[in-house]
């Protein structure tokens, strides 16, 4: 037997997925993020002594929360203009390997989704 969720139809009203939960701004949060990533760059290579406390406090926000977050957010917004049918399918993992190490690549990302959608 299979274990499928029912239809849509047959589930209770407040059961129901709504599609616009999902459709939220990640382009906006991901420009954020990466305005944020490019600022602590530019505090981190004009302000900040190498091996110290702040640089490294630094450092450690936009190497391991901001790109991150630009990378999932990528995915994410791929994912419902993908459901919807306007997604830029595989190009997304490249966008997303290089997000973690160069944020500033949605720039691009938000090109191609222009292009393709």
């Amino acid at each position: 037997m299979s274990r499928r969720s029912p239809p849509p139809s047959a589930l209770h009203p407040e059961d129901r997925p709504d599609p616009a939960d999902e459709t939220g701004p990640w382009l906006a949060v991901a420009a954020l993020a990466t305005l944020a990533w490019l600022g602590l760059v530019a505090v981190d290579r004009q302000l900040l002594a190498a091996g110290s406390s702040p640089w490294a406090l630094v450092r450690s926000v936009y190497s391991l929360l901001l790109a991150p977050l630009v990378a999932a957010t990528l995915f994410q917004d791929d994912r419902v203009r993908t459901a919807d049918g306007d997604g830029v399918g595989h190009a997304r993992w490249v966008y997303a390997g290089v997000a973690l190490f160069f944020p500033p690549v949605i720039v691009a990302y938000a090109g191609h989704r222009r292009v393709a959608g």
